[in-house]
């Protein structure tokens, strides 16, 4: 009779110590999983010492590329930097090389707003359909300054276009003193039109996408 009841002792006690090993790992995991969730709001410093925390988005995948692109939003408690979002606002995008398997940042740091994006896609490309015409770039809208003393960053301060390759990468800022962007047109042969207001005169920039550099400006004579 003893072995026997020995026998069941030890089966009770490996059954519990199996049971208490198991209900350790799942609490490991837990713990695993709430950090991660903990690491995707990161605290950041706002101009006044108000508290801030960056947010990630969706990754989106670009057309006809293997990058995927997400916007890296602030919140801010006092709404110091605003957007058409109230108090989150996109600060950066944050871009994923699928084949390099390596993320990188538009921006080469995180100071103001991006108040708008365009894609830049080839003219006249009338045989494909509108949501599989490739981007050749991307042309942005960029508050960084309070410009008008409001204590706020956002659309009604002075503004800066850039432009980047399909890729998010060579981040450039082309125009500043920007009042007011009226959009763009791709042209033939990696050529774009950049229209805007700035100091109250409308303004087409003709831009070179591969050199990065403004090739004319022509400027309104006669405002309306």
């Amino acid at each position: 009779m003893k072995p026997r009841l020995n026998f069941r002792y030890l089966w009770i006690f490996a059954a519990g110590l199996f049971m208490a090993l198991f209900l350790v790992a799942i609490f490991q995991n837990v713990t695993k999983i709430e950090e991660a969730k903990e690491q995707a709001s990161i605290p950041m410093p706002s101009q006044d010492g108000s508290n801030t925390k960056a947010e990630v988005g969706d990754f989106i995948q670009i057309e006809g590329t293997d990058i995927f692109r997400s916007e890296l939003y602030v919140v801010e408690d006092n709404q110091s930097i605003a957007s058409y979002k109230g108090n989150r606002s996109v600060q950066n995008y944050i871009f994923f090389d699928s084949i390099k398997q390596s993320f990188y940042l538009l921006k080469p740091n995180n100071e103001g707003v991006l108040l708008s994006v365009i894609n830049l896609t080839e003219a006249n490309n009338s045989k494909v359909e509108p949501q599989k015409i490739l981007p050749m770039g991307f042309a942005y809208l960029v508050a960084d300054r309070d410009t008008n003393n409001d204590q706020r960053i956002n659309q009604d301060d002075l503004k800066k276009i850039a432009i980047s390759d399909q890729s998010g990468l060579r981040f450039k800022v082309l125009i500043e003193q920007v009042d007011r962007f009226n959009g763009a047109s791709i042209i033939k042969n990696n050529r774009v039109f950049l229209f805007y207001l700035s100091a109250n005169k409308l303004k087409a920039a003709e831009i070179d996408l591969r050199s990065q550099q403004i090739i004319s400006t022509t400027e309104l004579n006669n405002q309306p």
